[in-house]
């Protein structure tokens, strides 16, 4: 490679989204300096200082963007950074997993398209290989290029809303609504209970305190609300649609996201049905898929959405993951592991209650009974649900492991993804023949691992015999998943 090879550049919308992120860092500084001085600081030394450092950051930026080329060449990608630390990284096509579309703000306003690389490995999953800023149109035919490639195919889902509008039609119908209650009552149960605690110790400080308590309403606003509105923002406008072996997922209401990858880089499925979630008869399904670049490497294949229509989406989707056996519930052994926990934490609350009893403020002691019933009645329903949600099934090529209490989570493996199963049991499981299985599996993470709830020993070494089986017999094929 030569430096007179024709190269791109990222498009200047890269220092647009740069500078106008320095902008509000900055911005916030002044306002937390400003503040600190009660007012009677000179606001010009501020204002000095802040212009030295945003001009300082544009300057960074600037030399960045002119120093950094992309060379596409005939079997690989090479992005060349020719700052104060040379840095060259190569992408061969033929480990591209896929190539993602991002938006911000900034790029929709000037038109622009970021584009991430990511790749068949477990390095990058919450950081792309690498990404390019170009005009939309340019990125559009860049991606439908490198598209060509990966699928075998010179038709790509490039954009649901171009000529391909009435094939590109979703798969699961979303609303607004639907988005609103997957960000709201889709969390965790821990999370929501926390946030609605919170809340209430809130509203009880101002009419039966000093006044409004800023600590409660921070960790209200930090663990509950910024979270539900951070979900509600990045899936709206929430579509899933398939072509072929390939599905692409888009979303987003500031910033968009598109994902594109081919169903055999899913490594395994989860329906997650938290509590309140279960009790209104809805689901989540989600899918880990190798090159997604994002923060867990697990695409949402369907927002918060009545059980059928998840269920039915997954059979269709992933026919190849669907497990129908009997489940098998767990040994009754398992409930002196579980009743040991609760009445640890039972333990646990009761000496905290009555040291705390002494420092909490008149008129919150009806609050503070109130708050350890609600825990007690907490400890009994995580038993109860933990007994009888834990299960698990097999098939010759799935095994199906139903963990969880309060959010019951069904993890669908396929044999073939396992790396390792670890049978373990502690001296009494042991004593009636039960065990525990800890299930290892390559993922995008470098390795995940599900915990089944305690079942016979002998059926759970069942996990590791049936891998090794099918390895000596010729059903593993790893080209599947190439």
């Amino acid at each position: 490679m030569t430096e007179e090879q024709p190269f791109l550049r990222n498009h200047w919308s890269y220092v647009a989204s740069n500078v106008f992120r320095t902008i509000l860092i900055f911005g916030f500084m002044i306002l937390i300096w400003w503040s600190n001085s009660d007012g009677q600081a000179d606001m010009r030394y501020y204002l000095a200082v802040v212009l030295i450092m945003f001009v300082f950051a544009v300057a960074v930026n600037i030399i960045y963007w002119l120093k950094t080329k992309y060379y596409f060449l005939e079997d690989e990608i090479v992005v060349m950074r020719t700052t104060i630390f040379r840095s060259e990284t190569r992408i061969q096509y033929d480990r591209l997993a896929s190539v993602n579309v991002e938006r911000d703000i900034i790029c929709r306003i000037l038109n622009a398209t970021k584009l991430s690389f990511n790749l068949n490995s477990s390095m990058n999953v919450t950081k792309a290989e690498a990404y390019i800023v170009l005009k939309k149109d340019e990125a559009d035919r860049l991606r439908e290029s490198l598209n060509s490639r990966m699928f075998d195919t010179v038709k790509t889902v490039k954009d649901e809303t171009d000529e391909s509008q009435e094939e590109a039609i979703s798969l699961v119908d979303v609303s607004t609504w639907d988005i609103f209650l997957h960000a709201f009552i889709g969390m965790s149960t821990y999370q929501l209970l926390f946030g609605i605690v919170m809340a209430l110790y809130s509203i009880l400080s101002f009419y039966f305190g000093d006044g409004v308590t800023i600590f409660p309403i921070i960790l209200f606003l930090v663990e509950f609300l910024m979270p539900a509105f951070a979900a509600f923002f990045r899936y709206y406008n929430y579509s899933i649609v398939r072509q072929g072996e390939t599905v692409t997922v888009s979303s987003g209401f500031f910033s968009t996201r598109t994902d594109c990858f081919k169903l055999n880089k899913v490594n395994f499925v989860k329906i997650r049905e938290p509590l309140l979630c279960r009790i209104l008869g809805k689901s989540i399904l989600e899918a880990e898929v190798v090159g997604t670049s994002n923060k867990n490497g697990m695409p949402l294949l369907c927002p918060l959405k009545d059980r059928d229509v998840a269920y039915s989406l997954f059979k269709d989707l992933l026919p190849e993951f669907v497990c129908d056996e009997q489940m098998s519930v767990q040994s009754r052994v398992s409930m002196v592991g579980l009743g040991f926990w609760v009445f640890l934490s039972v333990a646990a609350i009761a000496t905290f209650a009555y040291l705390l009893v002494p420092e909490i403020p008149s008129g919150f002691g009806m609050f503070l009974n109130a708050c350890v019933v609600f825990l007690y009645m907490l400890c009994i329903g995580w038993f109860v649900l933990a007994y009888r949600n834990r299960s698990i099934a097999m098939n010759e090529s799935i095994v199906l492991v139903v963990t969880g209490s309060f959010d019951r989570v069904s993890n669908y493996i396929l044999f073939d993804k396992v790396q390792f199963a670890n049978v373990y049991s502690t001296p009494i499981q042991r004593r009636y023949g039960a065990a525990r299985c800890r299930i290892n599996m390559l993922s995008t993470a470098g390795a995940t691992a599900v915990v089944t709830g305690v079942f016979d020993a002998e059926s759970l070494e069942r996990v590791s015999d049936t891998v090794m089986e099918r390895i000596r017999d010729g059903r593993y094929d790893f080209r599947r998943f190439q």
